[in-house]
């Protein structure tokens, strides 16, 4: 609590204040970095979903600069601490049902457009996807940044280009 108020300029009161405890300081900020995240699928191109638009969603959060490295490492904290917190567990189940009714949607639309097997399951590949985005950041974050695009495209492209069931 005190590193979060010298951080922030305010005294510790202030912060005791509106937090009356690490738990709630921790929930409201992983709170913020979710709707951050939530929030950044709406700067995705496109009025239509497509396999490039889906491909942009994800690429907003792969640890590809120092930007999305700093978000990847809190996101990691975040993760980590939600494990053993009951509290912060259902925030984080929250952001992860978000984010694959985001996909799921998006997938649901491709899939009516004929860009994917008509018997694709979007909801089961929706959560893949999340838990490939997860492990692609895990990674990501232990190797040396030049070698993270390269993993991003193994994995993460070369899933979605697994479903693509578009017309060639």
């Amino acid at each position: 609590m005190r590193a979060v108020a010298a951080a922030a300029g305010v005294s510790l009161a202030q912060v005791q204040y509106y937090f009356r405890s690490k738990d709630q300081l921790i929930a409201a900020a992983f709170r913020y970095v979710g709707d951050q995240l939530l929030a950044s699928l709406h700067t995705v191109h496109g009025d239509e979903p497509s396999w490039a638009r889906l491909r942009e969603a994800i690429w907003l959060w792969l640890p590809l600069d120092d930007e999305r490295e700093q978000a990847g490492r809190v996101w990691l904290a975040f993760a980590a601490t939600a494990a053993t917190h009951p509290r912060l567990t259902n925030e984080s189940a929250h952001l992860d049902t978000d984010l694959r009714a985001w996909f799921a949607n998006e997938l649901d639309t491709l899939k009516q457009a004929g860009h994917t097997h008509p018997d694709l399951d979007t909801t089961a590949t929706a959560a893949q996807l999340l838990a490939l985005i997860d492990g692609v950041t895990l990674q990501s974050l232990v190797m040396p940044t030049e070698q993270r695009r390269r993993l991003a495209c193994n994995t993460i492209d070369r899933f979605l280009t697994s479903l693509d069931d578009s017309p060639q």
